[in-house]
């Protein structure tokens, strides 16, 4: 499917409404001001993610939740390890490193952040689209990308040509850099950018 210029825009405004709503939340539960912006948001082919991620064999922090509704499809956060270490630094207020591996709170702790930043781009399109979107309990993975790219690839259900890609940036701890894929069910990117005449 051809994503035009004008639907890219559109999508990253929609981005910004969501991470607005994840960057309250999260000043609610990191107890400070936080910020958070989308610099860039891409639409780009299926057989591209691997490309645009970057180095398949690099450890990262991976929350992964099913979206179901009438647009379903896969929603995934990327955290470099480092990020994720700050995040959980900062939800327990220590300069302390967790291991993001074995430390089943600090692995609490992300599943529940990255829930709130998730679900928050979810809610911004169920807010625009009309349609109403459920996101499904997070897992959490922290493995190479590779791997746990290919596990959600080989999961049931066909997925769209299409995958939205969209970069983060939050302020307020030191710098937290993540990424968000929208893995679309095939028809659902369709019927989106459909229901909000884009």
């Amino acid at each position: 499917m051809k994503i035009t210029q004008f639907q890219l825009d559109a999508l990253r405004e929609i981005g910004n409404i969501g991470s607005g709503h994840a960057a309250t939340a999260l000043s609610v539960l990191l107890q400070r001001r936080i910020d958070m912006s989308v610099p860039k948001v891409w639409a780009i082919p299926f057989e591209q993610v691997s490309e645009i991620i970057g180095q398949l064999d690099t450890p990262q922090a991976v929350i992964y939740v099913k979206v179901e509704g009438e647009a379903s499809g896969k929603a995934v956060f990327f955290f470099p390890v480092e990020s994720a270490e700050i995040v959980v630094q900062a939800l327990f207020g220590t300069s302390e490193q967790m291991d993001l591996y074995t430390s089943e709170m600090a692995q609490s702790a992300l599943k529940e952040v990255g829930n709130i930043l998730v679900s928050s781009f979810i809610m911004a399109l169920t807010q625009f689209s009309g349609i109403p979107l459920q996101p499904s309990v997070p897992a959490l993975a922290v493995d190479m990308i590779g791997a746990i790219l290919d596990a959600i690839f080989l999961e049931e259900g066909v997925l769209d040509e299409t995958v939205l890609f969209i970069d983060t940036q939050l302020s307020g701890t030191p710098k937290i850099e993540g990424q968000f894929i929208f893995l679309p069910d095939a028809g659902s990117l369709k019927k989106l950018l459909g229901a909000m005449g884009l």
